[in-house]
């Protein structure tokens, strides 16, 4: 299942238009909420009139935000130049994610690591992606704007009906910024599903782990913890 995307209205298309969103493209039209367009022709290209889809930048994200555009949805993420509406977490998300958390932090700790387990906070990935992971293990845990997304050495994404999502829209995003290495915890299966290797194309490794049994990072040394069981 994917989540909602955010549909765009007129009044936000003309602010992107002002802000310059659309500098790239000859035209761009906004049909049912969705943003499409035709890339202006460089000189050393073709002559091309396909129609594409408009991809949003971080900085087109945050003038929406500004703006208030998108203050009617509890919480959004920008994947891959679109806006999506992040669901209502419940117990069984809620529990697996701060356990986990409560855990990494305390291992981490006996580790003597100055990594930091951020939850729920924006990272960015630039251009076109700001997503909120619900763990993100970082070395720069203070500072304005978005956790910079070279300071993250683990994701975490607890899936209860968007796994699909998070094992490829997700995971892609993610390998394509060189996060080291990514976990997506299925909690309907009781799974945790962890990708390292990253690469243009996704990651190039992974493996399974259950609910309930120890769980060893591959790229941090010593990181290791017992999972809650599902």
């Amino acid at each position: 299942m994917l989540p909602r995307s955010v549909k765009l209205t007129v009044e936000d298309f003309l602010l992107l238009k002002r802000s310059g969103a659309f500098a790239n493209f000859k035209k761009a039209e906004l049909l049912y909420g969705e943003l499409s367009g035709t890339l202006r022709e460089r000189d050393d290209e073709p002559e091309n009139d396909d129609i594409i889809p408009i991809r949003l930048r971080i900085q087109d994200y945050a003038a929406l935000d500004r703006a208030g555009a998108l203050s009617s949805y509890a919480k959004t993420e920008l994947v891959d130049g679109k806006v999506y509406q992040m669901s209502p977490q419940y117990r069984a998300h809620g529990f697996i994610k701060d356990e986990l958390a409560y855990r990494l932090r305390r291992c981490l700790e006996d580790l003597g690591s100055s990594l930091h387990v951020a939850t729920e906070q924006s990272v960015e990935l630039a251009p076109y992606s700001e997503p909120q992971p619900d763990i993100a293990l970082t070395s720069e845990p203070r500072g304005p704007g978005a956790i910079p997304g070279k300071s993250i050495a683990l994701v975490v994404e607890v899936a209860v009906s968007t796994v699909n999502f998070d094992m490829i829209d997700k995971a892609t995003i993610y390998a394509q910024a060189d996060i080291p290495e990514y976990w997506v915890v299925d909690v309907e299966t009781g799974r945790i599903h962890q990708h390292w290797r990253p690469g243009a194309e996704g990651y190039a490794e992974r493996r399974e782990v259950a609910l309930g049994e120890q769980v060893e990072a591959v790229t941090i040394e010593g990181l290791s913890v017992q999972t809650p069981a599902a």
